[in-house]
């Protein structure tokens, strides 16, 4: 084991899975998350109806020169090598033994939720960035006492807020460590106080949008993430079996035991650890027990120092500890490489288990955006679409191109973003389409178009199987049925 955890044994296999990642980067689809974050980069605002803006302008910046899906989702690589840095240097500060910097960077880069999720960029990905410089910038308070941190850390921590909303939650997880250690001196000073009105201050232009729209973000965000009064334990054990998921089952047992154990023991370096990583998803936990349910990559940045904890765990004590790390890292692997040559190669044969299990096979969304917007543009003139689904919208604009405008019937269907933007006047009298899911309520085309035709259902086929069909009403005269 000491021969592999070197620090160049570290640097070639985070470099492998970089050219990993970039390989399924450039050859997915993009996901509808994606598409639609890569819309709002479209239409750089200071706030989003659903997240904060980082993500939009992140991907507005690797996406300068290029709309190609690789560059739509560089963002995610680069974040993923920062990290890795992050917990390297991190790891040896807080242990002083390369070993257990290597085994925690490994461990971080192999657990699915970055080793497949890095390759879909969300806001997942830089608030997972900034939380993660937040946590290092705060061990640099600790380790040397030197004021100056604290002002780093409230930028660090402004940008992650910037990124995610859920970001706040590492602020009482740092006052929770602050107060159980003698790092509580520290509020007898100006420094926390003044460094976390800077991060504020990094997040007013979003309080401003908000303020602006009938903060219509922050209570979607309220009433997504709380709201709900159906108290749930199957729902807990659910977001527990997530958790599971996300950093695979072995890993995540490990962590959760050493999380257990370190949390009563008097050892600093051991409890920052526990602090900034169990608090985060322990709340989550109570979010699924509160509304009914929580999504597995909410509390994602936890996993930040909760991979090093494994690592130490497993690191400092006996030899099989070390080789059940040896299997849990296998088994990480084993599940996220699966994972993502399925969903690229589609090795895992679902259709012969039955249609259902193909059917719902979660990676069949990265396929058929682009050949369902071949078929629309069978109209060459096709120059506007309407949807009742902001996802298909997205994936229209981004397939197209952006030659074709695809917008949500906002007034009749949940539009999260599209009822603040605009729909161009020069799009009057074009031709068109309304595009719904087969079977599901769709736009009344008659009141956007003089002139419609028939219903088209058009199959997206998957391995096999008719994983979607969509029906598609075609339109000529947009916008003029009103004057008729």
């Amino acid at each position: 084991m000491d021969t592999v955890l070197t620090k160049r044994n570290t640097v070639i296999i985070v470099a492998l899975l970089a050219l990993w990642k970039i390989f399924f980067s450039a050859t997915l689809q993009l996901h509808p998350d994606e598409a639609y974050y890569w819309l709002w980069s479209r239409h750089l605002d200071l706030g989003y109806f659903d997240h904060a803006p980082l993500i939009a302008y992140l991907i507005r910046l690797t996406t300068l020169f290029s709309q190609q899906e690789l560059w739509v989702r560089f963002g995610a690589i680069i974040e993923a090598l920062l990290v890795s840095v992050l917990a390297w240097v991190l790891s040896l500060q807080l242990f002083k033994d390369e070993r257990i910097s290597s085994a925690s960077v490994i461990t971080l880069n192999v657990i699915p939720l970055t080793l497949a999720g890095s390759v879909v960029i969300t806001p997942d990905i830089p608030v997972f960035l900034f939380i993660s410089l937040s946590i290092f910038l705060y061990w640099q308070i600790v380790a040397t006492g030197k004021a100056h941190y604290w002002y780093l850390l409230g930028i660090a921590f402004g940008l992650a807020l910037l990124s995610k909303y859920t970001a706040v939650l590492l602020a009482p997880s740092l006052v929770l460590f602050m107060i159980v250690t003698e790092e509580r001196r520290w509020f007898k000073t100006v420094h926390p106080y003044a460094a976390f009105l800077l991060g504020c201050a990094f997040f007013l232009p979003v309080v401003y949008w908000n303020s602006e729209h009938q903060w219509v973000s922050f209570l979607f965000q309220m009433r997504h993430g709380l709201g709900g009064s159906r108290y749930s334990l199957g729902k807990v054990m659910v977001y527990l079996g997530g958790q599971m998921i996300v950093a695979s089952p072995l890993l995540w047992l490990l962590g959760a035991y050493a999380s257990a154990l370190y949390l009563f023991r008097r050892n600093k370096e051991k409890l920052f650890l526990v602090l900034t990583s169990l608090p985060t998803i322990l709340f989550f936990a109570f979010s699924a027990f509160k509304k009914g349910g929580a999504a597995a990559n909410w509390p994602c940045f936890a996993y930040f120092t909760f991979t090093i904890l494994v690592s130490h765990y497993c690191f400092s004590g006996s030899t099989a500890k070390k080789r059940l790390w040896a299997v849990a890292v296998l088994l990480s692997a084993a599940l996220s490489a699966t994972a993502a040559l399925h969903a690229r190669f589609g090795v895992l044969p679902l259709e012969k288990i039955s249609k259902d299990a193909a059917v719902a096979d979660a990676t069949q969304a990265f396929y058929g955006w682009r050949e369902l917007v071949e078929d629309l543009e069978k109209d060459p003139a096709a120059a506007v679409v309407i949807t009742p689904s902001h996802q298909l919208a997205a994936e229209v604009a981004y397939y197209s191109k952006e030659r074709i405008f695809a917008y949500v019937d906002h007034t009749r269907f949940t539009a999260p973003q599209f009822s603040f933007w605009a729909v161009p006047g020069s799009l009057k009298g074009k031709n068109g389409a309304c595009l719904c899911l087969a079977g599901e309520e769709c736009p009344p085309c008659a009141e956007y178009f003089t002139s419609v035709g028939a219903a088209d259902e058009v199959p997206f086929l998957w391995r096999g199987f008719a994983i979607r069909t969509y029906s598609i009403v075609r339109g000529s005269g947009y916008g003029l049925a009103a004057d008729r």
